[in-house]
Parts: C-alpha cells; sequence; structure tokens
C-alpha cells in the first residue's frame, strides 16, 4: 500500500508531488501483481499506452486474469454499479482506500470487468480493467507492464475502405454546412452554450474531413480544436473562420468524392445578417 507518507495534504499537494505519487503506486502495482499468480500480464491504455500522459493523467491499467481464477475475479454482477464484487475490492484495495468506485461495464471487454476508483487522500484515478486469459488480446498501441504467457497482439487499424471514406466526407461535408447554419440560429437566439459546443464540433468536422482524405486512421486528440468564445462577435468571428477553412478545403473534397459539393456561403452569410437585428 502507498506510503501515508507520501500522500501531501491538500494544503501542499502540487502537480509535482502528485505526479510522483502515481508514479510510484504504478510502479508499486506493477511489482505486486507481476508477482502475484493470478495475473498473467498487464499494460496501460489511455495516455499512458500513447506516450502522452501528464502531470493529472489517470491510469488506465489492464490486467489478464489466468483462466482458473477468472470466474472469481471477472465475474460481472451488475452491468454499471457504484460498487464491485469482494474479489475485485480486494486488489484494489492492496494500494490504498477507495474513496469511490464506480463499475461500468458497458467499457469492459469481453468477459471482462471496468472499474473506476478514486483512492483516499491521494485523489489518485485508476481505470482498472480485467481481462480472462482466454479472451485477452493487448491493443498494439499500449505500454506493457508484464507478460508471462506471451499474449497475442492487436494490428493496427486498416485503412478505412475508400468508396466508404468518399461517401463519409461527402456527408460530413453536407453536416457540417447544416451545423453551421444552425449554429448561427442559436448565436441569434443568444444560446452561449450551444454555440461554444457546437464551434468546437465544427472543428472537429473539418479534422475528420481532412483525415479521411489522407487516409489516416482515427487518433484521439487531447485538448479543444476551438477557442472559448464568450462573446456574440467572438462566435461570429468564429464561423468565418470555419467556413474560410471549408471553402480552402473545397478543392481537396471535390477531388477525394469526385464530384462538386455544395458550399452555401451566401446563405450562412444571409444568416449571419441576422445577428444584428
Amino acid at each position: 500500500m502507498l506510503c501515508p507518507s507520501l500522500i501531501n495534504s491538500s494544503m501542499t499537494l502540487t502537480l509535482d508531488s502528485y505526479q510522483n505519487h502515481r508514479d510510484i503506486l504504478l510502479a508499486e502495482i506493477t511489482a505486486s501483481l507481476s508477482n502475484d499468480k493470478r495475473f498473467v500480464a498487464g499494460w496501460l491504455t489511455g495516455s499512458f499506452g500513447r506516450n502522452n500522459a501528464d502531470a493529472v493523467s489517470d491510469i488506465d491499467i489492464n490486467l489478464v486474469v489466468s483462466d482458473t481464477d477468472s470466474s472469481n475475479l471477472c465475474m460481472q454482477f451488475a452491468q454499471v454499479s457504484a460498487q464491485t464484487s469482494p474479489e475485485r475490492y480486494s486488489v484494489f484495495s492492496q494500494f490504498g482506500t477507495p474513496a469511490l468506485i464506480h463499475e461500468n461495464n458497458n467499457n469492459a471487454p469481453e468477459g471482462g470487468t471496468f472499474t473506476f476508483v478514486l483512492y483516499e487522500e491521494s485523489a489518485i484515478m485508476i481505470d482498472w480493467t480485467l481481462i480472462p486469459q482466454s479472451k485477452a488480446l493487448r491493443p498494439y498501441q499500449s505500454k506493457i507492464l508484464f507478460d508471462k504467457v506471451g499474449i497475442p497482439v492487436s494490428s493496427p487499424p486498416e485503412p478505412e475502405d475508400l468508396e466508404q471514406s468518399r461517401k463519409s466526407v461527402a456527408e460530413l461535408w453536407a453536416f457540417f454546412w447544416m451545423m453551421t447554419a444552425v449554429t448561427v440560429k442559436y448565436i441569434i437566439r443568444g444560446d452561449s452554450i450551444f454555440v461554444t459546443q457546437w464551434l468546437e464540433n465544427l472543428y472537429g468536422l473539418i479534422q475528420d474531413i481532412g483525415r479521411r482524405i489522407n487516409r489516416e486512421p482515427w487518433n484521439y486528440t487531447r485538448g479543444s480544436l476551438s477557442e472559448f468564445q464568450t462573446t456574440r462577435e467572438k462566435q461570429i468571428e468564429s464561423i468565418h473562420k470555419l467556413c474560410e477553412r471549408m471553402q480552402e478545403l473545397k478543392p481537396k473534397v471535390s477531388e477525394f468524392i469526385m464530384s462538386e459539393p455544395a458550399i452555401p456561403i451566401s446563405e450562412i452569410e444571409t444568416l449571419l445578417e441576422l445577428t444584428n437585428k
């Protein structure tokens, strides 16, 4: 269990000390469970698996349970619950006292379990995923902690079928312009929450169109693509920037989908004129 002396009070806790506590805990978990005969492999996914963890990244740990022990440790007693099984609790509590447990097996792999644990005092967060050995396949984008049996690794995703990509780009193009018109309507209504959300989504649609044209697989992107716009003037400015980016992208889209997509700039401008009325 994490040494209490390593857990500072909230008055003295810093990002550096929080990260240090978390990394010490991860090393302790790895050392302990790699020597536990019930667990035959373990790896990290999430930001650690992508090698872009920061000081407050949680630990997404995946543990492969031997087939002998999986009937106990991987047994689901509820799809979603504020508690876990006594067997899993015994594992999780080796490394601190849980302040909060939320088990959501909709996020679990086949035959496995998924449990979020927030630990007392340290406030370290761990997503525990337990997988039966017979069902285990390590994602290609993961960081191995230990492997006693040689768990197979998944292949990188294949590029999307070209024809499907063309259909998707054409649909996303139309969806962008539809939601741009809708977003302007909500600027007129003064609903900044809706507008802020959809400005972010519109930037994401542009990114997704470019990714598909370049035949690139989806990758998780941390952080916002847009800037938080709190005034009507800034929101309108963002709409103009988004439309400009789509106009710049149009030649590539036309070539990729092999047709001329609709680009209702004048209609968007007509709607934007209403923001001044």
